[in-house]
């Protein structure tokens, strides 16, 4: 019987294999048609339009509305006899940063910090844009143009210690910054219709030539969603983006030939396919590895990526359950199943202000629904087929540099093997230890560093 099955999985596998082999030479068929479609279908930049400035007002009666909800928060008993955070997050520990929430957290103050550099907002293809725009030492006579993409459940907010970083530490480089929201999140609200990573893609590119000028080289540094968005610039703008760095490669597809192969041939020789620095930050890539970060890990991404509304209507009214739902991600993120078991969740390596502002400000701007519908748009808009199937397919240019930073915890992984594949110009590609999924949130001198180490790298 036992025999019969793995005759079985094995058939299965090789046709498997040859179907995605021949979805991927279809795709590099068609890839060539992709840049063209992209110089075809860029947006149209008005430079006579006027963005306007932004600035976010401390609004207390919203804020005295939150904190009598925080107030009549209803709680439910913890299980004593599993591990903290091994069912999702504590209910003990959400009850005090609730009550601190509620009684010592200093949203007036946070709202000053978050207007630490100047904003904007801008309509773009009909979306609603937020963006920061800033400038470190003007006078400098070397100039770089960056974006800085971050994800879920991100916030511009989270590059403001690397912008005040790189402004203060590298003193002979001018850099022009635009850190946007992406179009759901935050201040780019309303958002009424279906807006997915590749639209988005589109709107930063045409955002970056408003700001930077229509001709402007800039480079890209993503994480989270910023990292999808990133490649997508990297692989229909090759000729624009100066090199992306990233901190979470996305995995292409699972219709990827070379990908299921490496996991394939990870399920039985692990070691064979990883570097000697993967195998010692413990890092696996395997078939079963996909399957336990599908079921296991990322529970979230199938609720989101199917009915974000649903939850989302629990979150939009309940700070409580806003606050555990967004936190889990942080513990887990940062610190992986290492979180399991702590009565905090590793949490308190952060400062509850830091952790509570961001929560803030997913209530404030009740963006928590239309954030996470980015999820559902992705698969819903994928059903379009081209260009987007063919563009996940797509190999990064050589005319791309590609620099790659992983922390030990991230969330997902791909070897090297497999990326030296996908990003014909990788020309970075570093791993860190004591880091997880909220890099910048983290870790932002050493992102700053290895991110402008790139920059010199590629240019």
């Amino acid at each position: 019987m036992i025999r019969k099955l793995f005759i079985i999985s094995i058939n299965v596998l090789v046709l498997a294999l040859f179907w995605a082999n021949y979805k991927e030479q279809q795709s590099i068929s068609e890839s060539e048609k992709i840049e063209q479609w992209a110089k075809d279908n860029q947006i149209k930049v008005d430079t006579s339009t006027k963005a306007q400035k932004f600035t976010i007002d401390f609004d207390e009666k919203e804020w005295n509305l939150l904190k009598q909800k925080l107030s009549l928060t209803r709680f439910f008993t913890s299980l004593k006899d599993v591990p903290s955070f091994d069912f999702g997050f504590d209910p003990d520990y959400a009850r005090e940063l609730v009550e601190y929430w509620g009684n010592k957290f200093d949203w007036k103050s946070q709202v000053e910090y978050l207007n630490s550099y100047p904003q904007f907002r801008i309509s773009i293809n009909d979306t609603l844009i937020h963006y920061v725009y800033y400038t470190t030492n003007p006078t400098a006579a070397k100039r770089i143009n960056i974006l800085l993409l971050d994800g879920w459940p991100g916030a511009f907010f989270g590059f403001y210690k690397a912008i005040d970083f790189m402004e203060k530490n590298y003193k002979d480089i001018c850099f022009d910054i635009v850190v946007p929201s992406i179009p759901g999140f935050g201040y780019s609200n309303p958002l009424e219709k279906v807006v997915d990573p590749f639209d988005t893609t589109l709107i930063f590119d045409a955002l970056a030539r408003f700001v930077f000028g229509e001709n402007s080289q800039y480079f890209v540094h993503g994480e989270d969603w910023g990292s999808l968005i990133s490649t997508f610039l990297a692989k229909l703008y090759p000729e624009r983006i100066g090199g992306i760095h990233i901190t979470m490669p996305p995995l292409t597809s699972f219709f990827d030939f070379n990908s299921l192969l490496y996991a394939f041939a990870g399920q039985f020789f692990p070691n064979s396919i990883l570097t000697e620095q993967e195998i010692k930050f413990g890092f696996k890539f395997s078939l079963s590895e996909l399957a336990s970060l599908i079921i296991k890990k990322t529970g979230y991404f199938h609720i989101q990526a199917t009915k974000p509304d649903s939850i989302g209507a629990g979150m939009s009214d309940s700070p409580f359950g806003l606050l555990a739902y967004v936190l889990e991600k942080y513990s887990f993120g940062s610190f992986g199943l290492n979180a399991v078991g702590k009565k905090d969740g590793g949490l308190e390596k952060f400062k509850r202000d830091d952790l509570l502002t961001i929560i803030t400000y997913y209530w404030m701007t009740n963006c928590i629904s239309s954030s996470m519908r980015l999820y559902r748009n992705t698969f819903y808009t994928l059903e379009k087929g081209w260009p987007r199937i063919v563009l996940n397919m797509k190999k990064i240019s050589a005319k791309v540099p590609v620099g790659v930073q992983v922390f030990q915890h991230e969330v997902s992984f791909v070897p090297f093997k497999v990326l030296k594949n996908k990003y014909l110009n990788l020309s970075m590609y570093n791993l860190v230890e004591n880091g997880g999924h909220f890099s910048n949130f983290e870790n932002p001198e050493k992102i700053s560093n290895n991110f402008i180490e790139f920059i010199n790298l590629a240019l």
